[in-house]
């Protein structure tokens, strides 16, 4: 589904305008991005908790030259499926607060995104939304288990690793 496909669809459920959800979800995945630079879980209920895991820089060595590469530190963004509500609230007040929207229309807006991502993963089609990522449904080697499976885009990956984009690997020997 195209990410103006997914805004249309959206809008209808949670019944704001395109520019408001556009908005919406553009100040989500920012708030998103901030609680992963500072490794913050970030939960929205029935979808799962979005989590970041900070790697520490390191040295690497190429086996045929010799040469040492330091490479700088990195975080990786992935989400967790499960359903616990911890942090909604604040969330909701963050995202309120951020965008200038009252509580209860991003209470709406939050419960109509997760119900819409689930729903269009149960049609079986992917679901990409730009600034947070792709969801899409994995089956096991059995076919029986189901699972949501994440994968962020390339503009969360830049704003959580934002804080080491001035580093570049270094040779040190």
């Amino acid at each position: 589904m195209t990410q103006k496909d997914f805004i249309t669809y959206l809008q209808k459920s949670c019944h704001l305008d395109r520019q408001q959800c556009t908005m919406l979800l553009t100040a989500l995945s920012r708030l998103m991005a901030k609680a992963g630079v500072e490794q913050i879980p970030v939960t929205l209920p029935g979808l799962g908790t979005f989590v970041s895991h900070k790697h520490p820089e390191y040295i690497k060595e190429d086996p045929a030259t010799g040469q040492q590469t330091l490479y700088p530190p990195r975080i990786t963004y992935r989400m967790q499926v499960e359903d616990a509500e911890t942090g909604l609230d604040v969330l909701e007040k963050q995202l309120a607060d951020s965008t200038k929207t009252p509580v209860d229309e991003v209470g709406h807006f939050l419960a109509a995104l997760v119900k819409n991502i689930l729903t269009i993963l149960a049609r079986g089609e992917e679901v990409e939304v730009k600034g947070i990522g792709t969801f899409r449904v994995i089956n096991s080697n059995q076919g029986e288990l189901q699972r949501v499976a994440y994968t962020p885009d390339e503009q969360m990956k830049e704003l959580v690793n934002a804080p080491f984009s001035f580093f570049e690997p270094v040779a040190i020997r």
